[in-house]
């Protein structure tokens, strides 16, 4: 009788639970390590979710990444030299000093537009894949994968270091809410959100990132729509970055700010580079240029100088042998964020690279950063305003300064505990980022994403900004100083014309 029982609700227990339908989702970069980590990390966890993840990747990247899970499948592209081109396009654009016009990097960014959008093979086989979901990278340079969504004709999903407040429509308050192309933090000087203010009214008058082609000429089977329009229709917006980094910064309900989704556990590495570090008897420096833009020689030596002054020992990812020093070990590559994790690191010398301060975050370690290239400037106003470090001039320091500056992050402990205290909290999320991000995109996928949209996001430029407002006003006062100057200049002559008779 018991078993019978037990038979029965084991049979309803069964039934009771609802099955669960995977969806298909593409993701869609540049091909940049800082781009596709994060999306990797995320279609992991999707893949939890029972979903089937496809990552569009030129194959030199495939060893890059890990782990890897089930759910998670390649696309294997071409490595284009169009990519390469845009590459050196955006150094030149992103430079304190613009060496281009926002056109020509707009064209650059075309050209690899084209050779996505207009290759037959990786759309047709996309579209055999019956995808629910395009998660695009939502970066300047690549924002335009969202085509692929519209020729798809299936809901698309931004993703990105720093997604531009122009595209997302969040109301952006220029006296308080700093411009990522400026090196500005949210208490900002006169002069400062002076600034502040022509740079976004210039990002919503030409944002960067738009092609020069109308987006009907990349779907030609689908109803005409400027490219604006399109980006409106995203769903939702991830953004790489949050309080613990960044500073508070304004969102709308479908703007998700969730940073660090690259930051993992440090994973042990072996070799001469563990026994490197571990015999090192006063601490490590990493030192990491990023892969995007190389520093200047000058600095390279200046740093080498430096270090052959100090106690500490240096793993530097650089492979120039003229650098080496008795307590310097160069390396072509390095697990950065294992190196960061390690107990015996001490400090992090940084490009100011988004991702690389995260890492530097989950593992609690203070940072020096030389910034060089576009939100660098900015990612390192940051980390010295949140007290976790010292940003300096990459063109314009001194060795001893450099020196100094060193002892002074590793020494103070002002620096490793401002660090250290906002790591326990970036620690005490309930979730990890790549799992919080996964579970909003789970939820668009189950739900939509109408619920979150705000008015803001489905009305023309022109109404967002007010321009009919302020022109209408503008009209009104014109016609009431008009209708002044007019009454005045007739009383001035009719009051004549009595005084004369």
């Amino acid at each position: 009788m018991k078993q019978t029982t037990y038979l029965q609700l084991g049979i309803l227990a069964i039934l009771s639970i609802s099955p669960t339908t995977g969806e298909n989702i593409v993701f869609i970069s540049v091909p940049m390590y800082s781009h596709l980590n994060p999306m990797m990390k995320i279609a992991n966890e999707l893949s939890e979710l029972g979903h089937t993840c496809y990552i569009i990747i030129p194959e030199t990247y495939l060893t890059k990444f890990y782990p890897i899970k089930d759910g998670v499948k390649f696309i294997i592209v071409k490595e284009y030299k169009e990519w390469f081109i845009l590459k050196e396009a955006s150094i030149k654009f992103f430079q304190p000093k613009k060496e281009i016009s926002t056109r020509e990097l707009n064209t650059a960014t075309d050209n690899l537009c084209d050779r996505y959008l207009f290759d037959k093979e990786l759309f047709q086989t996309l579209k055999s894949l019956n995808l629910s979901l395009v998660i695009a990278d939502g970066n300047a340079m690549s924002v335009y994968f969202s085509i692929f969504a519209y020729k798809l004709d299936v809901p698309f999903i931004l993703i990105g270091l720093h997604i531009h407040h122009y595209w997302h429509r969040t109301p952006w308050i220029p006296t308080v809410f700093p411009s990522r192309f400026l090196p500005f933090s949210d208490k900002m000087t006169f002069t400062e959100k002076v600034k502040n203010l022509f740079r976004i009214i210039a990002d919503y008058i030409n944002p960067v990132g738009i092609p020069n082609r109308r987006v009907k000429e990349y779907v030609p089977e689908r109803p005409d729509i400027g490219f604006e329009d399109l980006i409106r229709q995203c769903e939702l917006f991830i953004i790489d970055s949050d309080i613990y980094m960044d500073y508070p910064l304004p969102a709308l309900p479908n703007v998700k700010y969730i940073g660090g989704l690259a930051t993992s556990p440090a994973v042990p590495f072996q070799g001469e580079l563990l026994k490197f570090v571990n015999s090192s008897q006063h601490g490590i420096i990493v030192v990491s240029p990023g892969s995007f833009v190389s520093w200047p020689t000058d600095h390279l030596n200046k740093m080498a100088e430096a270090f052959s002054k100090i106690k500490y020992d240096i793993v530097w990812k650089n492979s120039n042998a003229s650098l080496s020093r008795r307590n310097i070990m160069l390396t072509k590559w390095l697990p950065q964020n294992d190196l960061l994790g390690h107990q015996n690191t001490k400090l992090f010398i940084t490009h100011c690279g988004n991702s690389g301060q995260y890492e530097s975050l989950y593992h609690a370690v203070p940072m020096i950063g030389f910034p060089i290239f576009a939100d660098q400037f900015y990612n390192g106003k940051r980390i010295q305003v949140k007290g976790y470090g010292i940003i300096m001039d990459i063109y314009n320091y001194k060795v001893e300064e450099l020196v100094k500056n060193i002892e002074e992050v590793i020494e103070n402990p002002k620096y490793k505990n401002n660090i250290a205290k906002m790591s326990r909290m970036f620690h005490s999320q309930k979730e990890r980022p790549a799992e919080q991000a996964a579970r909003h995109i789970d939820e668009i996928i189950k739900y939509g994403g109408s619920h979150l949209r705000s008015t803001c996001q489905d009305i023309s430029r022109y109404e967002f900004l007010m321009f009919y407002i302020l022109a209408g006003l503008l009209c009104v006062s014109l016609i009431f100083l008009f209708g002044f100057i007019l009454i005045k200049c007739l009383r001035n002559v009719c009051g004549n014309k009595t005084k004369i008779e």
